[in-house]
């Protein structure tokens, strides 16, 4: 997952989830939100698959950047 977007997801009572997710995956859980209907949903990342009770989302972040240059750069 060589272009992953990395996402944030903070749930009631406080558990935060970072995932490194396709930017299809991350905009398909974006526009889930807001529907009321208490569906799971499937969360396909680098870490794994993440089922996800999108009642219990306090929010969503998807992070700004380049997640996949990590480490430390020479000039």
């Amino acid at each position: 997952m060589a272009n992953g977007r990395r996402i944030e997801m903070g749930f009631d009572g406080g558990t935060i989830l970072r995932l490194t997710v396709e930017e299809q995956v991350a905009q398909d859980l974006v526009g889930g939100l807001g529907k009321g209907d208490g569906d799971w949903s499937a969360v396909d990342a680098e870490e794994g698959t993440h089922w996800v009770n999108t009642d219990e989302l306090v929010y969503v972040r998807l992070v700004p950047g380049e997640p996949s240059r990590v480490g430390f750069g020479g000039s």
